[in-house]
């Protein structure tokens, strides 16, 4: 119960951050026209996009989101049963004093998972998984329609004790972003960030489990046609894991729509992914799908 009300008090607090006078985003969008009619001007650092549906689709644009995940694998390598990972996640834009990165773009992932069934007599569990947090500070660059962003990728072990939802770890790495979006309908670029280890969660019980050593690439290619419909490669990344020296990979696709529920636009996309590989001892995900419902605030 006490697990239960802090994370509806990080959300609480997530959702009272978002309409706070600290955002970047700019009260410039025309609530009367389709999402992908209407441009998103929101500055800086790039100007706008031609539309919010483009804006919508670029992981460090100059727009406030809401999002709401539920990925479901029916089968996963070397465990039986399905698992599921229920995430909410904002993302929220924060306007810098400095005229050289004059935005900080900030997304955090809040988790809910339930596992495969593990055996041993273990079977399957369920609970909050950690927090991931990313910042990316996003510098103003002469090159219009390019966006490129430094920063953070810091993991916090609220999954406590439970060694199946959670790394029992608090880790840091770097995160770096390319982004292009200098071709009309076609977005591409590459994201990375990376997660080392460095200190257990204050239970004091975690000592055994494995540190986290890893790096996070994810190719992003993204085609926007007519009436908001968009397709492209999936948001989840390839996984190398410096201490196993394997992959966990993710090939698939998305299709999705940005349109509106009323007033409220919203980003609505399904993707399904496969992951080849099988290292002997390793549990990974086969196939995945994935859901999600994102509310935008373009202001």
């Amino acid at each position: 119960m006490k697990q239960t009300l802090k994370y509806s008090s990080l959300i609480a607090l997530t959702l009272g951050l978002m309409s706070g006078s600290g955002m970047a985003h700019e009260q410039q969008y025309d609530n009367t026209r389709e999402p992908h009619e209407a441009p998103h001007k929101a500055t800086p650092p790039t100007g706008g996009h031609s539309s919010l549906a483009g804006a919508a689709t670029n992981p460090i644009a100059n727009l406030v989101q809401f999002q709401i995940q539920n990925q479901y694998t029916p089968n996963n390598n070397n465990v039986s049963g399905s698992s599921n990972a229920f995430i909410v996640q904002p993302v929220i834009p924060i306007k810098l004093s400095s005229e050289a990165v004059p935005l900080l773009v900030t997304r955090t992932t809040l988790p809910y998972i339930n596992t495969p069934d593990y055996d041993g007599g273990v079977g399957t569990q369920e609970g909050f998984g950690d927090i991931v947090t990313q910042g990316y500070f996003i510098p103003k660059l002469e090159t219009k329609g390019v966006m490129v962003g430094f920063g953070y990728n810091l993991t916090i072990p609220t999954a406590g004790s439970n060694e199946f939802t959670g790394s029992g770890k608090w880790s840091l790495g770097p995160g770096l972003v390319y982004f292009n979006l200098q071709t009309p309908g076609f977005q591409w670029g590459l994201l990375n960030y990376s997660s080392f280890s460095f200190a257990t969660n204050d239970t004091g019980q975690d000592t055994h489990r494995s540190h986290v050593s890893e790096t996070n690439l994810q190719p992003i290619a993204t085609w926007h046609w007519g009436e908001g419909w968009y397709a492209g490669t999936p948001d989840i990344p390839q996984t190398y894991n410096f201490r196993t020296e394997h992959w966990t990979t993710a090939i698939g696709g998305r299709l999705g729509k940005v349109m509106k529920f009323g007033a409220q636009p919203v980003n609505l996309f399904g993707q399904a992914t496969y992951n080849s590989e099988d290292h002997d001892n390793e549990i990974s995900p086969e196939w995945s799908y994935k859901v999600n419902l994102t509310f935008l605030f373009p202001g």
